[in-house]
């Protein structure tokens, strides 16, 4: 049987063997290259959230194409690298937010809301 001094002895070397490694992990580059096509994500311009987990793609350290089926009208669509990084560093969307509906539902749902906006040259008379 062990004396609480030599357990405790134990339990901060098993501590400063799991510190240890953490900070070598920490220095490690990461392993996995970002595919051709992807964006960078940059931290600074996402919109605050308080969430205890970051999403995937900040994880990830990249946007990925993300085909999903549009909830409209059925089709598949793909959500490009370049559309996520719009969405959520250009406009502050949310993070944990993805597209359902593909361009034309979009619109169509906006018309039917009553949110569209005027075309580019057109005046609107009342």
């Amino acid at each position: 049987m062990k004396s609480n001094k030599q357990r405790r002895l134990e339990i901060r070397r098993k501590r400063e063997r799991r510190k240890t490694c953490k900070a070598e992990q920490a220095r490690r580059p990461e392993r996995r290259l970002a595919p051709p096509g992807s964006a960078p994500v940059s931290r600074s311009n996402l919109a605050p959230y308080n969430s205890y987990g970051d999403p995937p793609f900040v994880r990830r350290g990249w946007y990925e194409d993300q085909d999903f089926t549009c909830q409209g009208c059925g089709t598949e669509q793909t959500w490009t690298a370049a559309q996520q990084k719009w969405w959520y560093e250009d406009c502050q969307g949310q993070v944990f937010s993805t597209a359902i509906r593909c361009r034309t539902c979009r619109l169509n749902k906006r018309i039917r809301d009553g949110r569209a906006q005027p075309a580019a040259g057109q005046i609107a008379t009342q």
